[in-house]
């Protein structure tokens, strides 16, 4: 078959297009595909199938909304676990998954095992949530930090 690759599709790179694309799409996940294009000297159908095959590859996995911290809870913590060394990884992951208040869990190396941040409507949401992490299997320890205030978040990229 002629013009068939051989490369299977998750082998294939994103090119400089897709990259912009990519970008724009960080900054803006609403952007239409007619404004994509034009940004990038493609048409909008051009900019569509990119979109679809990286999504079909998973390197675009989603698009979100990003909420203005003080629109959204009234209270976030960091928690930092130490978690057994033979702990079942997969388990407790899926556990602070399991936990409304949680935002987001990173793996970390050092002392501390995972950061975990709740954002919470009432101190009695962020006491029922800290509870909920500290029986996630594998916890051995664990250290809560309530945040005083927003000071920067580059990971808003609305700008």
């Amino acid at each position: 078959m002629q013009g068939v690759s051989a490369t299977p599709v998750s082998n294939r790179r994103p090119d400089a297009t897709d990259e912009r694309i990519l970008r724009l799409l960080v900054r803006n996940a609403r952007a239409s595909y007619r404004d994509l294009g034009a940004a990038v000297g493609l048409s909008a159908n051009a900019v569509a199938q990119r979109m679809r095959r990286l999504e079909a590859e998973g390197v675009l996995r989603g698009y979100t909304a990003v909420l203005e911290p003080s629109r959204q809870a009234a209270l976030s913590a960091l928690v930092h676990l130490r978690v057994a060394a033979d702990a079942d990884a997969d388990a407790c992951e899926a556990a602070l998954a399991a936990v409304p208040a949680v935002v987001e869990v990173l793996d970390l190396a050092g002392s501390v095992d995972y950061e975990v941040r709740l954002e919470c409507a009432t101190q009695q949401e962020l006491y029922a949530a800290v509870q909920a992490v500290r029986l996630a299997p594998g916890v051995t320890g664990l250290e809560t930090r309530t945040v005083l205030r927003h000071v920067l978040d580059r990971r808003d990229r609305h700008a």
